[in-house]
């Protein structure tokens, strides 16, 4: 048997990748090693994954129930202003009111008080007319008078 040039190219070729497949048989289960390879970091990976869809589960429970309770203390706000826009409607309505029946108020003791004030004067003015009629009177009466009136009976007695 006479070993040929080929034949000896074919088993080093054959060498070489029996070597190379070695090789990359301990990268790959060095990848696969579940301690410090590729394995452990997709076993992490995983693990956090599982964590992380339960947290994001958990969050969209809690923020679906805080968003139904958000919208219903809305809804109750809104009842609220709605509450408060008609009471000050309705204060502001009142005051109007009051202030209408102060000014009608007001105006009618104004009406009275000037109207007491004219019939004031009036009697006033009548009873000063009536002291002058009376004092006219007065006067007349004592003019009227002898003096022999003034002086009265005990004149006419020593007469």
């Amino acid at each position: 048997m006479i070993v040929q040039p080929t034949d000896i190219a074919i088993f080093l070729v054959s060498f070489a990748a029996c070597i190379y497949c070695f090789v990359l048989s301990k990268r790959l289960k060095a990848l696969q090693d579940t301690k410090d390879g590729l394995g452990a970091t997709i076993t992490a990976l995983s693990t956090s994954i599982a964590k992380m869809s339960a947290t994001t589960q958990d969050t969209r429970v809690r923020v679906e129930s805080m968003a139904t309770r958000l919208a219903h203390l809305i809804s109750e706000a809104d009842k609220t202003c709605q509450k408060l826009e008609s009471t000050i409607a309705s204060v502001d309505k009142a005051r109007a009111n009051a202030t209408d029946e102060v000014q009608t108020a007001q105006m009618d003791l104004y009406m009275m008080m000037r109207t007491a004030l004219d019939q004031s004067k009036e009697r006033i003015n009548e009873m000063t007319g009536m002291m002058r009629q009376m004092r006219v009177m007065s006067d007349e009466v004592s003019r009227n008078l002898e003096p022999a009136e003034m002086v009265g009976p005990s004149r006419s007695r020593t007469a």
